[in-house]
């Protein structure tokens, strides 16, 4: 059976597609089994970084029962296989999101991993998602706008029973400026699973429609990648839940 896993954030421009889709090219680099699913029907990104502008073959035309399974699966030349979403308005129009479970049950034994690229924010679209998944990964940005939104998606992420795998802290600085991965765990409540720094690598990747963790393999984001799988797998260091949560940030500004 496959290992369902969303990949969430509270607002959008945190880096989820990007982060959804060089983790699962790291885990077809350990040798696993790995779909790469776009479940972003408002704002599909994951096929686009790959190149993949109009695929013909989409999940909107399977919920519609347009297309068969195999018609909507691609394998990119990285090893990663995709699942796309339309980038069209007018399909984006024509599909409910609450068909999405659909897809999930027809992937169970198909991969080892589907790695889902899901929608930002608290919508209709994400709680379809979490539904279908058992776990979620955060996606956040080192300031406090982003962190504050992402204790919202825990929230609805708890509402459907769906645990919290960890977070990734995504085009980080490390400079003063900017919350530090202690300060985004206490409020959190969840371990920082891999702390990406802002790399020019990733804009070079996505230049040759090539995830980073493919191009460039020894590059510092992509051993963060590597070291999110490592802890992934340490369920024993899953949850580091803070008594005080959000109060640890508040308390910071308002001083």
């Amino acid at each position: 059976m496959a290992k369902f896993i969303a990949l969430v954030s509270g607002k959008g421009g945190t880096g989820k597609t990007t982060s959804a889709l060089n983790l699962s090219q790291a885990l077809v680099h350990l040798g696993k089994k790995v779909i790469a699913l776009d479940a972003n029907r408002t704002t599909p990104n994951l096929a686009l970084q790959l190149g993949y502008v109009n695929p013909e073959g989409n999940i909107n035309k399977f919920l519609r029962k347009e297309n068969s399974l195999k018609d909507i699966i691609y394998t990119h030349d990285c090893g990663l296989s995709i699942i796309p979403a339309s980038p069209s308005y007018i399909e984006f129009q024509k599909t409910n999101p609450q068909d999405i479970g659909e897809v999930f049950h027809h992937l169970d034994k198909l991969a080892e991993f589907v790695i889902v690229d899901s929608s930002s924010g608290l919508g209709l679209e994400v709680s379809e998602v979490l539904k279908n998944c058992d776990e979620a990964v955060l996606v956040v940005n080192p300031n406090l706008s982003s962190v504050m939104d992402a204790l919202k998606t825990i929230k609805l992420a708890e509402e459907h029973d769906v645990s919290i795998a960890g977070v990734i802290l995504n085009m980080s600085n490390k400079g003063r400026h900017e919350l530090t991965q202690k300060e985004i765990e206490e409020t959190l409540g969840h371990l920082v699973l891999a702390n990406v720094p802002y790399h020019k690598k990733f804009r070079k990747a996505l230049h040759q429609e090539l995830p980073l963790t493919y191009l460039y393999k020894r590059s510092k984001p992509a051993k963060e990648f590597v070291k999110a799988l490592n802890k992934l797998n340490d369920k024993s260091a899953w949850s580091i839940m803070s008594k005080n949560g959000a109060k640890l940030i508040l308390n910071k500004f308002n001083s």
